[in-house]
């Protein structure tokens, strides 16, 4: 007997191949079920492609007429890159469909839910509501503060340093932590770090220990364009590039990075360093969406000092780095009082060789997505 929660989850598998690729778009899965057998499967591929109920109707083996449409996220209901999913699940003949969560962004909740009913379609809302909200904390961190969802991620030692007093930092993760790190930067849009970790590092923030086509942006913040024209950044990526700097002193190095294609962002704003509110904005508006902070100390702490970071990663080694010049993991101003402490929601434990990886949230926006959904659900069951 088919489980709607059995098949709800399925398609969050599916969902999250597309991960990565959806810009400021969900990830969403969808599956049609007929006569107790799947016949379709779908997700959202890319940004301006088909929506995830598209691909599965097109994905279809037999007529889906009559059938049961299974999906994560509540279809749409506005014209954006495509036509409404909608009109077309209507059109398509299915019967009824299982919806995991209600879309999250204010202006269209409910209303696609509210369409399939109008035309006479059966429509069941809320399964593995969690689940299905915890895949796009991102998209609704997007349509709610207009700001791209940022997650720090942290390599140390035990004794939370990420550098020795000589600044000497490879390796304090096992390779297996690094080939991790490499994943999360290619399910990201963009991977960002501060200047001087790219001169001193001549970092790559590329995608090389894993087999990917996905190679993310690499942000830099430079309040005074002090990076290094002949970094492996700036040879091998100026097309990925993007800096964030205060002012342009030197004219000819400025040229010479736009001609190589690097783009070059002024932030106008009397802070000192780059602000991080224009930033966020920017790169919203721009259709970056996932960050991966990788900055040094210094970066890790701003961020968290502006209250920008949402979730955050760490690779904790067990070693013990010492020392009183030793560079510790986040710097930054930081907190006067341990109750001000920014408090991390714990999700998950695992190892990498011995390192111990643990993952949390600092924001958590599933709870918002659930009362949501639970809401328009108690709304269908009043007849909307």
């Amino acid at each position: 007997m088919i489980k709607p929660h059995d098949i709800i989850k399925e398609c969050v598998h599916l969902a999250l191949l597309g991960k990565g690729y959806t810009k400021t778009n969900p990830i969403v899965g969808a599956i049609i079920v007929k006569d107790g057998r799947i016949i379709g499967k779908g997700y959202h591929e890319v940004y301006g492609g088909a929506h995830a109920e598209i691909n599965a109707i097109k994905d279809a083996i037999d007529s889906v007429v009559g059938a049961d449409l299974y999906v994560t996220l509540e279809p749409c209901s506005i014209h954006g890159k495509t036509p409404p999913c909608v009109d077309a699940i209507i059109k398509s003949g299915i019967k009824r469909v299982f919806i995991g969560v209600v879309d999250p962004n204010p202006e269209v909740a409910g209303n696609g839910i509210k369409k399939l009913i109008e035309a006479g379609l059966e429509v069941y809302v809320g399964y593995n509501e969690f689940l299905c909200a915890s895949i796009i904390e991102d998209f609704t961190k997007g349509v709610l503060h207009k700001e791209p969802y940022f997650t720090l991620k942290l390599a140390q030692s035990l004794d939370g340093k990420i550098a020795t007093k000589n600044g000497d930092s490879k390796w304090i993760s096992s390779e297996s932590s690094r080939a991790y790190v490499h994943y999360l930067r290619s399910i990201s849009d963009a991977v960002l770090v501060g200047v001087n970790t790219v001169n001193k590092d001549d970092s790559k923030l590329d995608v090389r220990l894993i087999k990917s086509d996905k190679n993310p942006l690499k942000i830099v913040l430079d309040p005074n364009l002090n990076i290094n024209i002949n970094s492996y950044l700036c040879k091998n990526y100026p097309e990925k590039l993007i800096l964030f700097v205060k002012s342009i002193k030197n004219k000819e190095k400025y040229n010479k990075l736009l001609d190589k294609g690097v783009q070059i962002v002024v932030d106008e704003s009397d802070d000192k360093l780059i602000n991080l509110n224009f930033l966020a904005n920017y790169l919203y508006n721009n259709k970056i969406l996932n960050v991966l902070v990788e900055g040094g100390s210094e970066t890790a702490g701003i961020f968290l000092d502006y209250n920008k970071i949402d979730k955050v990663l760490f690779f904790i080694s067990p070693k013990i780095i010492g020392g009183r010049n030793a560079i510790t993991s986040i710097g930054g101003e930081g907190v006067n009082f341990v109750n001000e402490s920014k408090e991390v929601k714990v999700s998950e434990v695992k190892y990498f060789e011995k390192d111990i990886f643990i993952e949390g949230k600092i924001k958590d926006y599933t709870d918002y997505v659930i009362k949501l959904t639970d809401k328009v659900r108690n709304r269908c069951l009043q007849g909307l």
